[in-house]
């Protein structure tokens, strides 16, 4: 059993600051944050001036990185790829998005997800299903050529993960009632996401299903006077939580700060949405046999339609404290509130016996580097 820490001038442990302070981990589980003064002279630390350290980033939904898009390669050394590229920008922990793809896909990267927690590869929390259970009218970037709505047969054809945390963005006006249940009994976690509900469809039945809404605003029926829509249901509904993307793009910095005012505090959670290009040498990739470039900072496709993003978590958590969110508060949004909205009870703080996972973030908060169960990267 060794001991080791990391140190700076501050640490945010998802509660309270410490001022020159150290955390320290034993094996994979955190041991204490206590001052460098008191630091027993043997043990191994890093220090880094001028930072800050932050219980680790988690981003739900993550289509790819480094060159590498999910849904091309559900292998374990594309899920590490992946990992890697988002450590670079603070990202701890992950779950690999796979758009809307076929069955033999989705089965695919429902087993290749149970292998990775299972294999421990760094930083891989489970996968995100993201369609093929969508509205065709909202559709974004997926091939509306694979949507359908579920059957609970259709449903129980797939080897459901029993160790990796599985979020699945369906529609909920196409799914059934008895579809929804039937996810729930296995334990996936249920969003809201690419639908083009009204109020009246997402009935109080359905909502009490649906943990969470997906990339709010984004792919989804507005807010107006008359129908409040999927994004007036989604800030009304206090129980759920809603994934936001913050580049500046996808959603106005001030129809952010509304949806924050709206949500009850820790509902609110960022997410990148991010595609291969973050870590890439190309800043192109092809999908479903379309290719998405970064054009002026934007991923989009041959259509011009939004495609994902182009950032990374660090950058995400800099833009909302540049927009006017309270540092503690854009820090909690990148991973105390991830980890609520997965049902994770051991990630998010920086507390003895949570898992040893944090973010050293410089005072441009950008990324300085990433520990994810014990192992500094």
């Amino acid at each position: 059993m060794v001991m080791k820490a990391i140190s700076a001038p501050r640490i945010f442990d998802g509660d309270n600051y410490h001022q020159d302070a150290a955390l320290v981990w034993e094996d994979e589980r955190i041991h204490a944050i206590m001052p460098i003064n008191e630091l027993p002279a043997d043990i191994e630390r890093q220090h880094y001036a001028n930072s800050l350290i932050a219980p680790g980033f988690i981003d739900i939904q993550v289509n790819g990185g480094g060159d590498v898009m999910f849904n091309n390669d559900v292998g374990p050394a594309a899920i590490e790829t992946i990992c890697a590229a988002h450590r670079t920008h603070g990202t701890a922990y992950l779950l690999p998005t796979l758009i809307s793809s076929t069955p033999e896909s989705i089965a695919k990267a429902l087993v290749s997800a149970e292998q990775a927690v299972n294999d421990k590869i760094a930083g891989m929390l489970g996968v995100h299903i993201e369609g093929p259970w969508l509205n065709v009218a909202k559709k974004g970037a997926h091939n509306a050529e694979l949507f359908y709505s579920p059957s609970t047969a259709d449903l129980d054809a797939f080897p459901w993960p029993k160790n990796a945390k599985v979020l699945v963005t369906a529609a909920t006006e196409k799914m059934s009632l008895e579809a929804l249940n039937y996810l729930q009994q296995k334990d996936v976690i249920i969003s809201c996401g690419h639908s083009n509900a009204t109020a009246s469809e997402l009935t109080h039945e359905k909502l009490s299903k649906v943990n969470g809404f997906t990339h709010l605003f984004n792919a989804m029926s507005p807010f107006e006077g008359r129908e409040p829509g999927v994004v007036g249901t989604a800030l009304n509904s206090d129980h759920a939580w809603c994934s936001i993307i913050t580049d500046g793009i996808h959603v106005h910095p001030q129809s952010f700060l509304l949806a924050h005012k709206a949500k009850p505090q820790g509902k609110l959670l960022i997410v990148t949405d991010a595609m291969a290009t973050v870590g890439s040498k190309t800043n192109r990739f092809e999908l479903d046999g379309q290719i998405i470039e970064v054009i002026d900072n934007m991923l989009v496709n041959a259509e011009g339609s939004l495609a994902g993003a182009h950032i990374g978590m660090d950058e995400s958590v800099a833009n909302v404290i540049a927009w006017g969110i309270a540092e503690q508060e854009a820090l909690k949004m990148a991973s105390s509130y991830p980890a609520q909205a997965m049902q994770i009870d051991n990630l998010g703080k920086l507390q003895q016996g949570f898992r040893a996972a944090a973010t050293v973030l410089d005072d441009n908060y950008r990324s300085q580097a990433v520990l994810v169960d014990g192992q500094l990267f």
